[in-house]
């Protein structure tokens, strides 16, 4: 399907983006505790919803014009993972300080 609208593309890009974060969340799930440090934190739900957001505007910074829906889908979803892992392989640089249960962005981003 050629999608030829702006808007649709948007809304393609925002539904794949929101399929990576669901994917993200129910990984998490999986982890013993998973959920239960991230859910409480409005700090990650505001980072889930940045990440579906730069999902939907990838294919408008990518393409021009006419596009299909799968390809705006697949750069909607490419999107937050690639963001994931990038922050998830950063290096440490300082010891963490804290809880061991405390959450951080690096383990949130951990799959």
């Amino acid at each position: 399907m050629q999608l030829t609208q702006f808007w649709q593309q948007l809304l393609f890009g925002f539904i794949g983006g929101a399929a990576a974060e669901l994917l993200h969340w129910y990984l998490l799930s999986r982890k013993p505790e998973g959920t239960k440090l991230y859910t409480g934190h409005a700090l990650y739900w505001i980072t889930t919803l940045g990440m579906i957001s730069l999902g939907a505007l990838m294919p408008m910074l990518y393409l021009s014009g006419p596009a299909s829906a799968l390809l705006c889908f697949h750069l909607g979803a490419a999107t937050p993972i690639l963001l994931q892992k990038l922050v998830s392989t950063l290096p440490n640089i300082a010891n963490a300080q804290g809880f061991a249960n405390e959450p951080t962005m690096r383990g949130f981003f951990r799959w």
